[in-house]
Order: structure tokens, then C-alpha cells, then sequence
């Protein structure tokens, strides 16, 4: 039987975070039914309220990453704005929080605080490098990281001639797998809370989320340690991008059968029995020389083919294919439609809007996104007033800036 409300319907967050990887975080849990209160800074609000396309001064990018959440703004350098957090953690589940190392404790609002009132407490330090450690206090965006971890070594290998120049993945890859490193590592505390009754701080780090999601295959020929290894170029070498008649595409294949057909596809089935590409070693071994032909002789074939034309004969071959899609265009895809993934909403402030649903399905606590994300302060009167605090104080922290 069902139970409307998402698997985390009941618990309460404190999102003190800014930007991405936290706020990103914090949704994620609101997604699947949590209430998350977001604790903003007076007046402008979170920074990521001015970044992006916006309407009516409103960002798409600030209501996917906020969606779902209330908004309290607060000035936590007073000593007031102190005391609501603390009002609020008594009886919250969850604090987030990507203040730089030694922020949190010094505005009175870090885990040892915290946890003080409230032993149950999950409470998620995110940082860029880390919270101690010799660049620990170190300002940290995604591609700083990317670089710091050797992603852009990785993604600069698409350069087959010259390996060595370094690119960035261009989008903001560890924000958001921080974040949804940062959700899993919270319902899996709030999972062993249920058993021992007591809550934990989480230390976890753009650096080590970067590391952790990446070494098992892009670094594959550094794992193994010591002497007598038999060393072989990455899996994912075996993908190629291809130009049609009108449009792009792209094809792996793994397998010797994958390829086969792959050849056949484009007319050169001689080409599988070339002893150089006959088996998955041989293939990564002679990648350049595959690159090659895939740039050669095979494009020829290409610019004479629709990629309707060869999805079809893909398919035929069982070779792993799919059309280079634009953004634009997903929320008319046949599979994505039947998926449910998009959906429009207007939200009061930036009107009509499209979003992505969660990913996860669940069968017995369904979820659906989040309502529009809020207005700075949007639910600052009224989240004070649940807390117990008279219209006289609420009305005299608004005049004197401490709330907005």
C-alpha cells in the first residue's frame, strides 16, 4: 500500500548552505517528502539567486537546486539569529551546511552546538578540500576541484593526438555528485540513528567525492600495486562520436560481437577480422589507429546516412547506439515522455517552469518535486511564530535587520 508524503515525509532539515553541493543536497532530501527549512542571509539571500537565466529576477537554476524548501532569513552573526537556529535544531533531524572549516563554530551554530541541544542530530559538514588538512580554509568552486583531482587529465584524453592538454567537464560535475554523495551519507545515519538513537556529524569533501566516484575506472591502471601488472588502456576508449547526413550520433562497443556488427553497419566488415581490432585488447591497444578509420573511412559512410537510417541498422546489429540529442528537445523524446520525467508548473514569481522529476520510483512511498522554490524570507514570520516567538519580537528583529 502507498503512503503519500515520500519515504523521508516526517523529518526535519536545517539547510544552512549556499550555492550547490549544499542546497542541492538539502533538496534532494526535500524531493523524497523531508521539510527543509532554509536559513538564508538577510536581504540578497543565497548567491545562487543571481545566477542564471532568470524572469522577473527570479533563476531557474536557484529554484531546481531550492525547490520544495522554506525560506527563514536570518543574520547569524547576531546573537538572535544564533538562538533561532538553536530553536530550530531542538527538534530538526538534519543540519547541512558548506560554510568554510571553522565558520559554522565560530557563528555558534556547528555540530558540537548543536548536537549540545539536540544528541539526535545528523548533522553534514560539506567542504571544498576538506575540513583540516593544509588547504583545508581554501576557496573551492567544481572546477577548481575538477582539477585538483585529475578529472581534467581524464577528460583530456578525448584529445587522442595530444592526451596530454587537460579539459574541464563542463558542468558542475562534484557539486552535484557531492550532493548526492551528501544525501545518501545522511539517510544512511538517519538509518543507523533508528538503531542506536543518537545522530553523528558527517565530514565529506568535494575532494573525496571526486576521488571516490572516479578511481574505479579512470584510474583503473593505478589501483593494482606492485610488480608483474599487465597494464591496458581504459574501457572508455571504445566510444565514438559520429556525423550523419543530418546530425550526430554515438556508438560502444565492448564486446568482439558489438564491433562486428559496428563494421557491418558502416560496410567494412573486414575491419573486424584486422588481427589489430579483432578483440577488445587489440581495439584499445590501436585506438589511434581506429580513431583513424572512424574519422576516415567511416565517416564517409556516415555523411551518406540519416541517423534514423543508421539507428536503424544499429539496432538491427545490436550495437549500442543513440542520437547526440539537444536539451531542448528531451521533453518531447517518446521514451522520456513515457518515463513522466519533465513537468511544468508556474511558480508565483518566475512563471511557467520545467522541471525534472526525481529519479528514484518508489512503490511504497511515491515522491513527487518539490513545490516553486521560495522567495528570500518568504517564511520567516511564520516559521518564527512555530517557534514560539511573539509578534512584538519577530516585529522588532524586522526593524532591526536581523530578520527578512
Amino acid at each position: 500500500m502507498a503512503v503519500s508524503g515520500g519515504p523521508l515525509s516526517g523529518f526535519r532539515v536545517i539547510d544552512l548552505s549556499a550555492v550547490v553541493s549544499g542546497p542541492l543536497t538539502a533538496a534532494l532530501l526535500a524531493d523524497q517528502g523531508a521539510d527543509v527549512i532554509k536559513i538564508e542571509r538577510t536581504g540578497a539571500g543565497d548567491i545562487q539567486r543571481h545566477v542564471g537565466s532568470k524572469r522577473n529576477g527570479f533563476s531557474g537554476f536557484f529554484h531546481v537546486i531550492n525547490r520544495g524548501k522554506r525560506s527563514l532569513a536570518l543574520d547569524l552573526g547576531t546573537p538572535e539569529g544564533r538562538d533561532v537556529v538553536h530553536a530550530l535544531a531542538r527538534d530538526a533531524d538534519v543540519v547541512v551546511q558548506n560554510f568554510r572549516p571553522g565558520v559554522a563554530d565560530r557563528l555558534g551554530v556547528g555540530y558540537a552546538a548543536l548536537a549540545e541541544r539536540n544528541p539526535r542530530l545528523v548533522y553534514l559538514s560539506i567542504s571544498g578540500f576538506g575540513q583540516t588538512g593544509p588547504r583545508a580554509g581554501e576557496r573551492a568552486y567544481d572546477p577548481i576541484i575538477q582539477s585538483y583531482a585529475g578529472l581534467t587529465e581524464v577528460q583530456g584524453r578525448i584529445h587522442l593526438d595530444h592526451p596530454e592538454q587537460p579539459e574541464q567537464v563542463n558542468m558542475l560535475l562534484l557539486d552535484k555528485l557531492t550532493a548526492w554523495t551528501g544525501c545518501q551519507a545522511i539517510t544512511a545515519a538517519l538509518l543507523a540513528r533508528s538503531r542506536t538513537g543518537v545522530g553523528q556529524h558527517i565530514e565529506l569533501s568535494m575532494l573525496d567525492t571526486a576521488l571516490a566516484f572516479s578511481w574505479a575506472d579512470v584510474a583503473a591502471d593505478l589501483i593494482l600495486q606492485g610488480d608483474s601488472i599487465e597494464q591496458r588502456p581504459p574501457v572508455g576508449a571504445s566510444g565514438f562520436m559520429h556525423r550523419f547526413a543530418d546530425g550526430w550520433g554515438a556508438s560502444m562497443t565492448l564486446s568482439d560481437d558489438e564491433f562486428a556488427g559496428l563494421c557491418r553497419v558502416f560496410a567494412r566488415p573486414q575491419i573486424a577480422a584486422d588481427p589489430r581490432f579483432a578483440s577488445v585488447d587489440g581495439r584499445m591497444r590501436h585506438r589511434l589507429e581506429l580513431r583513424a578509420l572512424m574519422d576516415g573511412e567511416f565517416a564517409t559512410v556516415a555523411a551518406g546516412m540519416t541517423v534514423k537510417e543508421a539507428a536503424e541498422r544499429m539496432r538491427a546489429e545490436e550495437v549500442p547506439f543513440a542520437r547526440a540529442r539537444r536539451l531542448g528537445e528531451l521533453h518531447e523524446d517518446e521514451q522520456i515522455v513515457h518515463n513522466r520525467v519533465f513537468r511544468e508548473i508556474d511558480h508565483p514569481v518566475a512563471g511557467r517552469l520545467r522541471d525534472a522529476r526525481p529519479a528514484p520510483l518508489f512503490s511504497g512511498t511515491p515522491v513527487t518535486p518539490g513545490g516553486p522554490a521560495p522567495s528570500v524570507g518568504e517564511h520567516t514570520r511564520p516559521l518564527l511564530s512555530e517557534l514560539g516567538f511573539t509578534d512584538a519580537v519577530i516585529d522588532d528583529w524586522y526593524a532591526r535587520g536581523i530578520v527578512s
